[in-house]
């Protein structure tokens, strides 16, 4: 018996000519690969400079070029946004509004402040003091980081906190560094000016120049206090006027400072750079990743300022902890102790909250 072979499978018939092309059968496979073959990367560390409030320079030249990015979330900005209330709505742009009524204290105002150096003007929020201290105290000029905005919560609960016994003077500033520390100048001039009008009491607290700011806003307070200093220890005398005149003292308040940055280089060199003569008070998170307190511990110890550090037990970079009342209440309390540090200082080593 002969094997029976199979039949062969009959070629398919020529078109006629002019006739359409036959369409081409599409598979799953083929068309997700053509689709990731398509899809532009973007790397971890562009989404986490960007996230986590790295230098804004570095941020904006790695941003990705397609206008829907696919996002790899952090687990810092998972957390922020599982704590933000439903109501809040996020806003990447940095807008200056305010926060809402219900939350903005009755004692928050708002101006601008024009200046040469300024491309154009900033928007500030004024605390005024909320309880009427025993002696006056100086402007704490504050500034947020480098993607938030003045409504942030980190700010606006420890504002609200240090305004119990301090004024404020916080501005809305770019992502850009350099700006941000030309905004610091102008807040300082526009304080000077109001400065002439008070009486000598008075005159004699504001001759302090307190700045601070959180995170990137920390790193130009700190780049704004060195400006200062090189100024005031040149060989030409400031004229009649001239804040460098006035001020006798800096202190700096640096909340969750940036100390490592995107690529594990080491933000150090500017606090090393201060002089004995300045106090720095850090108020960090104990889960700040930016800022590991081994870290921070090891450059205080070789800094020639003076610095005090404040805890905040199971915060992050962003000052985060659950519930969001906590948070709340945990930030006004580091505001709080930070206009104590202010005006008479305290031991070093404060911790408030629980690691949760």
């Amino acid at each position: 018996m002969k094997d029976s072979k199979p039949s062969k499978r009959p070629k398919a018939a020529e078109p006629a000519p002019g006739a359409p092309a036959p369409k081409k059968r599409v598979t799953r496979s083929s068309t997700k690969a053509n689709a990731t073959a398509q899809e532009e990367p973007q790397s971890n560390a562009d989404v986490q400079e960007e996230e986590l409030e790295f230098d804004a320079a570095e941020a904006v030249a790695k941003a990705p070029r397609s206008s829907k990015p696919k996002t790899t979330k952090t687990r810092a900005n998972k957390n922020q946004q599982e704590q933000k209330p439903s109501n809040e709505a996020e806003d990447p742009k940095g807008s200056t509004e305010s926060s809402t009524s219900d939350s903005t204290p009755k004692y928050l105002t708002t101006s601008t402040i024009n200046h040469d150096s300024l491309k154009k003007p900033i928007q500030c929020h004024h605390y005024s003091i909320s309880a009427t201290p025993s002696t006056p105290s100086p402007t704490l000029i504050f500034t947020h980081g480098a993607g938030g905005t003045l409504s942030a919560p980190a700010v606006t609960n420890f504002c609200t906190g240090y305004a119990t016994t301090a004024p404020i003077l916080a501005f809305q500033g770019s992502m850009n560094l350099a700006a941000r520390v030309k905004g610091f100048h102008a807040c300082i001039e526009r304080l000077e000016s109001q400065r002439q009008e008070y009486d000598e009491q008075e005159r004699e607290h504001e001759a302090t120049l307190v700045l601070g700011g959180r995170s990137m806003g920390a790193r130009a307070a700190v780049m704004t206090a060195s400006e200062m200093l090189a100024s005031s220890t040149g060989t030409e005398e400031p004229e009649v006027g001239d804040v460098r005149s006035s001020v006798k003292k800096i202190k700096l308040i640096l909340v969750s400072y940036p100390l490592l940055g995107p690529k594990n280089d080491i933000r150090d060199q500017i606090l090393l750079d201060l002089p004995s003569t300045v106090d720095v008070l850090f108020v960090t998170g104990s889960r700040d990743a930016m800022c590991p307190l081994e870290l921070l511990a090891t450059v205080r110890s070789k800094m020639a300022a003076s610095s005090t550090l404040v805890t905040v037990k199971g915060a992050d970079h962003g000052m985060h902890v659950r519930p969001v009342a906590l948070e709340k209440e945990l930030g006004e309390r580091a505001g709080g102790l930070a206009a104590k540090w202010t005006d008479a200082g305290f031991e070093d080593g404060v911790e408030i909250g629980e690691e949760g």
